[in-house]
């Protein structure tokens, strides 16, 4: 284990409740297999890749105990999804993009070294879901001039402290999520931003920049994973304002046909909502001996924000490699 890195300090903001969802196109129903999806050792198995039609809600996954939570807010894949994910995939795949490769996009939530990178150099302990190491040593495999940078440890080049959508799109002449891209080559990509938006924009212009984001990665072929932002608890104003952002992010993900990790639903129950005391950055789980370690899985350590966020993000490049047989 190592001692993390210091969160960066920047100002950010994240929901406290998600959005309503227009009556009719959501169901607050939990699938009858969420609370068997259990080997007979205990150990957690995925969640089916094609069970939308009785796909709960973010509410209803908050209300999930802690371990069907956090296999739940992998939102499953509906027929349309599947389809967009394998034709982008494919089109990526005649582009020459490396199919065990994924990029990080967002701000200081995402640049953290608490954010994968402790799993990238082998620091983890899966406890009970030992099947996620396949997937570990699947995208460890492709490495950025040595070993130990690889898609985990990589330092983004379109993930820094205190950045908006619209940070994503321009700074110093050019498009930081297409100079990322080009530089990885990477099949997929993962997105969460929003937080500092909350604090400092506009529900509208958070929305448009978002659609262009999206825009800019699927034209590079990319499997783009859209994430919901954490709760914010320095602000009323800054939380209700993410609440309407985490709404936008289950919108477009829905109408793009996007893989969907519902991070706000699985921090629901933790201590102080898997929020650090800054009331700003997920929370990170620290051993006996002071250590913190963001990629332990153990019960203990994923009542903490970083590690529920490391685990989540492990269980849907899992469901990739499910669903594209890699």
């Amino acid at each position: 284990m190592r001692i993390a890195a210091l969160f960066v300090a920047a100002s950010l903001a994240a929901c406290s409740r998600p959005a309503a969802a227009p009556a009719g196109n959501t169901t607050t129903v939990i699938p009858s297999d969420v609370a068997a999806r259990s080997d007979a050792t205990g150990t957690p198995t995925p969640t089916p890749v094609t069970d939308a039609a009785s796909a709960p809600s973010a509410d209803a996954i908050a209300a999930l105990p802690a371990a069907q939570r956090f296999e739940a807010a992998i939102v499953p894949f509906d027929d349309a999804t599947l389809a967009h994910v394998r034709a982008v995939y494919a089109e990526g795949q005649r582009a020459g993009l490396r199919n065990n490769v994924f990029s990080k996009l967002g701000d200081s939530i995402t640049e953290s070294g608490s954010f994968l990178k402790d799993v990238g150099h082998g620091w983890y302990e899966l406890g009970p879901w030992t099947r996620l190491e396949p997937t570990i040593a699947y995208f460890r495999r492709y490495s950025f001039g040595d070993a130990e940078n690889n898609s985990f440890t990589r330092s983004s080049v379109s993930a820094t402290a205190g950045w908006t959508v619209r940070a994503l799109l321009a700074a110093d002449g050019v498009v930081p999520v297409e100079r990322e891209l080009d530089a990885t080559r990477a099949a997929f990509a993962i997105l969460m931003i929003g937080t500092n938006d909350a604090e400092r924009s506009t529900v509208e212009a958070y929305e448009r920049d978002l659609r262009d984001v999206v825009d800019r990665v699927e034209a590079r072929h990319v499997v783009l994973v859209m994430s919901t932002i954490p709760d914010q608890l320095s602000s009323a104003e800054a939380g209700a304002r993410g609440l309407a952002i985490n709404g936008v992010i289950r919108r477009v993900a829905n109408e793009r046909r996007l893989p969907l990790l519902e991070f706000w639903a699985a921090l629901q129950g933790l201590p102080h909502q898997g929020i650090d005391p800054d009331n700003v950055h997920p929370s990170v789980y620290t051993t006996g001996s002071g250590n913190a370690s963001a990629a332990v899985f153990t019960d203990a350590a994923l009542r903490f924000g970083y590690n529920v966020r490391n685990l989540t993000a492990l269980l849907m490049l899992e469901r990739l490699r499910q669903t594209l047989s890699l």
